[in-house]
């Protein structure tokens, strides 16, 4: 079973990548928290201190297919180099700005934020060869899942030794120096620019597989805000809203055993197949979660859904990196990064709205589950304007006759 990852780490350059990738992406929950927190210190309102988040996330998300585009174009060597200036500039504003420029400080910092991530998942393609490449997607996904759980849990420990001011500068100093490190990457060395003359203003937006594998990945994230909001109200329920903290950490554990799982072998079902059922999967076990008799039932529903939302997560890149045009090769990444976080976004809104003070989170559940069908269905309605969708575990590699096409932020 661990065959395709010795396999994957044999190759030269890949555990300079991870590395790399782990240490560019350990950055963002660490700096969410700490910004928080240091913004709560300097500005004394969680008000205004949630309008520096905002305005940081905004930017970061609204700019980021900017820096794909960048990197697409001119290649991502001086894409980054330019980044890397501009984001250590941004970070030494928001540490000396006044209270009152602080919000300001934040969007620039989230607007200069380098497309590191979106590079370095690009630049699988370029590393591995076509059948290393589904474990490569798999074992990128799971270091995303594992800095999301040890970067919260980082912050604490921090700011035991320095106040959370010193806690947003590491996370800066990581974020700056895994995308120095990135600069040495061979993979990144050898990537050239797309060619200019195709390079349109609505990027791949304009290719309509490409979109609706974007807005797929969208519903996917849309159930993700949905269940924020459904294990708090269900934790509550049950006699303890902390233990909501319980109910997502396993959901990341599941997700982080099923993303595993899917790279470590070869599966008998066609991307399309596969991200359909998936999804139908997804949606009846958050149905069963909105009618849990009992914490320990809702526990166990939570981390099946990490089970199968692990795998559709490392499904959709693969499939993104054979269908995006080859002249947007890191932009779509940087997309599928927005798309993601507005279906974030959009579902704790809608969840928000549907819970009440009291509720158990059921109409909650089942917003997450409706979008889940609603993956299934665009996943089923992709193969009807496009060619087949390739097998999970045989996405082709870069060559002479066919680039493929690389992965955004998850």
């Amino acid at each position: 079973m661990l065959t395709p990852y010795r396999r994957l780490l044999a190759q030269p350059g890949v555990p300079h990548l991870l590395v790399t990738g782990f240490i560019v992406k350990l950055g963002t929950p660490v700096l969410s928290l700490a910004l928080l927190l240091a913004a709560v210190d300097r500005l004394g309102s969680y008000a205004d201190a949630g309008l520096v988040l905002t305005g940081h996330a905004l930017a970061l998300a609204l700019c980021a297919p900017f820096g794909g585009r960048i990197a697409d174009r001119y290649g991502p060597r001086p894409a980054l180099t330019g980044y890397l200036a501009a984001h250590a500039l941004a970070y030494g504003l928001l540490l000396l700005a006044s209270p009152a420029l602080m919000i300001g400080a934040a969007v620039l910092l989230g607007a200069t934020t380098p497309p590191a991530g979106s590079v370095v998942r690009g630049a699988w393609p370029r590393l591995v060869p076509a059948a290393s490449l589904p474990a490569a997607y798999a074992v990128d996904n799971a270091v995303n899942e594992l800095t999301f759980i040890a970067g919260p849990l980082l912050v604490p420990v921090l700011t035991l030794a320095v106040p959370a001011q010193g806690v947003v500068t590491a996370a800066g100093a990581a974020v700056l120096l895994g995308t120095a490190l990135l600069l040495t990457s061979s993979a990144v060395r050898r990537a050239a620019p797309s060619p200019q003359s195709r390079l349109r203003l609505a990027g791949p937006l304009t290719h309509r597989p490409t979109v609706l594998l974007l807005a797929i990945a969208a519903f996917g994230t849309f159930t993700f805000g949905c269940l924020r909001i459904a294990t708090v109200a269900s934790a509550t329920t049950f006699g303890s809203a902390a233990a909501a903290g319980v109910l997502m950490g396993l959901l990341s554990a599941g997700a982080l055993l099923g993303t595993l799982g899917y790279g470590a072998r070869t599966w008998p079902v066609t991307g399309r197949r596969g991200l359909v059922l998936l999804s139908l999967a997804e949606a009846a076990v958050l149905l069963g979660g909105g009618w849990a008799p009992g914490f320990v039932t809702l526990a166990v529903l939570v981390t099946l859904i990490g089970l199968v939302t692990g795998p559709r997560d490392a499904v959709v890149p693969a499939l993104l990196a054979d269908h995006a045009p080859a002249e947007y090769r890191t932009e779509v990444f940087a997309w599928l990064n927005t798309f993601m976080w507005v279906g974030y976004g959009l579902g704790t809104a809608v969840a928000g709205r549907l819970t009440g003070p009291h509720d158990t989170g059921a109409l909650a559940f089942i917003a997450a589950a409706a979008a889940a069908v609603a993956g299934a269905i665009l996943a089923a309605v992709a193969t009807r304007i496009a060619s087949p969708l390739p097998t999970l575990s045989a996405v082709p590699a870069e060559g002479p006759s066919r680039e493929a096409d690389h992965v955004a932020d998850n």
